[in-house]
Parts: C-alpha cells; structure tokens; sequence
C-alpha cells in the first residue's frame, strides 16, 4: 500500500497486511519515464515479433524452469504482500502460472499458424484465401492486488508469445510481486525492452493507456474499468476488461449438504474473500436452508486466522485498514438491517499467538450471515471480503430470476446431484462462467476462458481467446491478375450471372438449380472472353 507518513511522493512503502511490518519501497515512475519505457517497448517491438514462435517459446521455457526452481521464494513474497496463505499462494499463483507456461508452449503454434479459409469456389475458382495472427504491437497490461503474480503474469506471457511487448502496471498495493515476475523473465532471456514494469497509481495507469500503446487489459474494480474505458475510447484503443464479480450459488434441493458444504465454504473464503469470483450470495433451497447453515457455520468456525506465512493458516488478512472497514461497515449495516451473524461477523484485534512480535494485521473473522432477502445491500452490492450471505428460494425459476437480478455477471455455480440438470440449468444463467458442483478452479486452467459481461466487463483472458485478443488476424487473398465477373462495366450479362450463380449456390430444390448453372454459362463465356461482352441482351431489353 502506498505509504501516508513517506515525505517523497514517489516512493511506495510496501507493508505486510499481516504483520503491518515494512516489506520495502518501490520508485514511482515519472511521466517522462512511462513514455520513455513505451517508447523502448515499440523499438524492441520490431525485433522481438520477427522472432520464429520456437524462439520465443524457449524463453517461456527457461522461465517455467526458473519459476519451478525458486517456487518457494515466489510464494513466500505473495504472501508476505498480498496476505494470502502460503497454500493459496503456490496453488492458485505459482502453479496457475506453469499451467498457462505449459498451455502456450503446446497450443500457440497451432492457433497462430496460418488459417485457410474457404470461399466460394463457383465465383471464386481461383483464390488462394488464408489468416495471418500478426502481433499487434506494444501492449499495457494494468493488473490488481489480489493475485498479484498469476493474473498479470497470464497476460504478460501470452502477449509476449504472440510477439508482442508489453508494459506493466502493477497495483501500488503489491508492487514487488509485479517485480519478481520482471526479474524471472529478463533472467529467462527475454530482451530488457520486451516487458517492462511501471511503478505507482492513477497517474501512471492513465500514461499507459494515454501512451502510444496497441492495446490495454484491466483487471480491478468496476470503477476503474470505467475510468479506463474512457480514456481509451478516446483513442479507439482496444481494451479487455475483467471487473467485480458477485457470484450467485445457487443449491438445488437434491443436493448433499455434506458433500458440498466443504466447497462452499473454500468458493467463499478463499483468499479471505478477496475474489473477483468468489461466492457473494448463497441462494439455497428452502427445505435444505437450516442443514446447510448447520454445516456451513461448523466448517467455517474450525478455519484457523493467522499468518499467512503459517502452514496451517486457513484465512489470513484483508489488503489493507481501508478494504477491512468497508467490509466491515457492509456487515454492520446488515446487521441493522435484519441479518442474522451466524458465524464470525468481528475484526480481530487479538492474534499475537498466531502472528510473530504480536503484531495485529487487517483481520476479519469468515462471517456466515442470514435472515436476508435479495433487496439488502450486502446481498446486491460486491463485498470482496470473507463474507457469505445466505438466501432461501422456494423454486427453481425463483433462483435463476435471483441469479440473474444483478449487473455483475462473472462466475456462478449450482449445486445439485444431477449433473445433467445443472449443466441444463447453467445455460439459464447469466454470466461468462458457471461452475458445476465447483468454482473458481477454472482461474487456474490456462485452457478455459475467464471473464464476464454486464458490469464484469468484456473480452477474455486465458486460452486461445485471450491469444487472439493479442493479434491482428489478417486476412490475405490472392489471385492471378484479370478481370473479375462482378466488374465494370455493368450489364444484362452481368445481373443475370450474379442471379443464375445466387440461385445455384442458394437455391431449395435440385433441377432448379441445375437450370441456373447451365444457364451461367453461356454469359461466363461472354464476359470472360468478350464474345458479345451483353451488348446483345443490353438491346433487346431496351
């Protein structure tokens, strides 16, 4: 987080949201310097895209090699930064990361080769047709706090890959993960101009999109994906924006409390709660609503609070005093609104037994809330912390209008021991994933696209889609030189051609379509070798 009592402006002070212990500082970058870096980047750009894919895929190679061997380190500085678990911080970054390594490596070249494509060969007998993926040049990738290394390590490699440069900007809050990330790849071998990182907030991200880039991927809040949009619409910047999330889970009454308890309470609290895609609403169905409490609230009293740096830590802190009392405030006034707090609902202010020198970081207990209704604002409204609101519904209609009713749209899940059915069901909802008996995993799945619509945002990152976004797809004809037989000059010939030719390629019934093909060529012959060239027909019609 950038520091309050630091006299220099361009210094960010990183501190440990668990210990509230200094991690170290950072430069903030100057104006003059996001342009300088910009401007290496589209110079580096001209030799590092005529680079073979082979080339580039070496590079990504020794990096994967270099992140599995320093592994641990890597882990470590996210926790020690972000404040998730150590678990958390191998499993959904570190090891996110190798899977987009090994997905590129084995994919990138099939979906960037060159792609035939097939015309119509009755008009068009002899055109060569394909794509080209050309990169499109310098791209700003401007990432959040909360999975400080997997989400902008996901697009800066895939844009690389592709052959493009790219400059990064990371969150002010988790700045050093953002570096770490640097550091590996220049070791890897990719060329110092190639990526490049930019330091600092508002001002820093508004140069990026401002600057003479080819594309801007967001991640963050719906605010600032606003912000963003704007600055780049100015420009006709092309844009990916993956924003809030309000996951609805919706529990179907054949489900197994028992077996999906577990997952819930994981979906909701992970990352204490601090997921673009974690469970924000629970609609559960009215004759499973107590069990399930039951269950959820026994689960969610056992996780343990700490350090995450704890092996045995389950929940570590919030990012910071600011995030903890705005989640706060949204469970109080809950609370005074009707909620019920049916498991945690306090900031913790005592952990010295599990936190060293008895410091207290920005800690609040996973709170499970009920005696709610759809209308409260903590059921509408994106919390971002560990706090799970639950909703009975009485049918299922009921829960997909529940699902539904938001303008967040990006992850979903139903619970149910149909499979069949909630993969039905799943069609009905709105958002750009729905999760079966499961969540969030699929973060980790360098395979399955990521993103959402509505106010989540637009486009996607992961897998081919997201390579896609990081190309220009060219498309190439070519013929031998002569006249075609749709140019000038425009005549009877001419019309009846496209029109016999329409009806033999579009026509419903076989001898009609016979008829028109015999008929073309008669007036083929004409227009291609200029026999009467429709001078006759253009008479007789007038």
């Amino acid at each position: 987080m950038v520091s309050t009592t630091n006299t220099n402006p361009l210094i960010l002070t990183v501190v440990n949201p668990a210990t509230l212990e200094v991690l170290g500082h950072t430069q903030v970058a100057s104006e003059q310097e996001v342009k300088g870096k910009i401007e290496i980047a589209r110079r580096t750009f001209g030799t590092w895209s005529k680079m073979s894919l082979a080339q580039r895929l070496e590079r990504l190679e020794q990096f994967r090699k270099l992140l599995v061997a320093n592994r641990m380190e890597v882990a470590k500085l996210i926790s020690q930064e972000s404040g998730k678990p150590l678990v958390e911080s191998l499993c959904a970054e570190v090891f996110s990361v190798l899977e987009t390594c090994n997905w590129l490596k084995k994919n990138a070249a099939k979906i960037l080769a060159p792609e035939s494509v097939s015309v119509n060969r009755l008009f068009f007998t002899f055109k060569k047709a394909y794509n080209v993926f050309d990169p499109l040049g310098v791209i700003g990738v401007i990432s959040p706090w909360n999975f400080p290394f997997a989400i902008p390590a996901s697009s800066v490699l895939t844009a690389l890959v592709a052959g493009n440069t790219v400059i990064l900007k990371p969150s002010p809050k988790t700045p050093l993960s953002a570096q770490l990330l640097l550091d590996l790849l220049l070791e890897a071998g990719f060329p110092a101009g190639a990526v490049m990182v930019v330091q600092g907030d508002r001002d820093q991200a508004r140069w990026v999109v401002e600057g003479d880039i080819d594309r801007v991927v967001f991640t963050g809040s719906v605010n600032g994906g606003k912000a963003i949009m704007d600055m780049a619409a100015k420009r006709l910047l092309p844009l990916t924006l993956e924003l809030g999330g309000k996951h609805p889970a919706i529990v179907l009454s054949d489900a197994n409390v028992d077996k999906i308890a577990d997952a819930i309470v994981w979906n909701a609290f992970t990352n204490a709660g601090q997921a673009c895609a974690s469970i924000e609403r629970l609609y559960v169905h009215h004759t499973l609503h107590d069990a399930l409490v039951q269950r959820i609230v026994e689960r969610t009293n056992r996780l343990r609070i700490g350090d995450p740096l704890h092996v045995d830590t389950d929940i570590g802190p919030m990012i910071d005093a600011a995030q903890l009392d705005r989640v706060n405030t949204l469970v109080q006034r809950a609370v005074a609104a009707g909620a019920h707090v049916a498991a945690g609902g306090r900031v913790r202010t005592e952990l010295s037994d599990r936190l060293p020198h008895g410091l207290t970081g920005h800690y609040m207990e996973p709170t499970v809330l009920t005696g709610l209704w759809h209308g409260h604002e903590i059921v509408r409204e994106e919390i971002f912390g560990p706090v799970l609101p639950i909703v009975p519904f009485h049918s299922v209609e009921e829960a997909v209008a529940l699902a539904n009713n938001c303008k967040l749209a990006l992850g979903a899940s139903i619970y149910t021991s149909d499979k069949a059915a909630g993969e039905r069901l799943a069609r009905r909802i709105r958002a750009g994933m729905v999760w079966v008996n499961d969540g969030i995993y699929s973060h980790a799945c360098p395979d399955a696209p990521w993103g959402g619509l509505r106010n989540s945002g637009f486009g996607r990152t992961h897998g081919k889609h997201a390579l896609l976004d990081f190309v220009n797809i060219k498309h190439i004809g070519s013929e031998e030189q002569g006249k075609r037989d749709w140019h000038f000059p425009y005549n009877t010939d001419r019309l009846e051609l496209i029109d016999k030719g329409l009806t033999a390629v579009h026509g419903h019934d076989w001898t009609g379509k016979a008829k028109a093909l015999i008929g073309m060529l008669p007036r083929v012959l004409r227009l291609r070798f200029g026999k009467g060239n429709g001078k006759e027909s253009n008479k007789k019609n007038s």
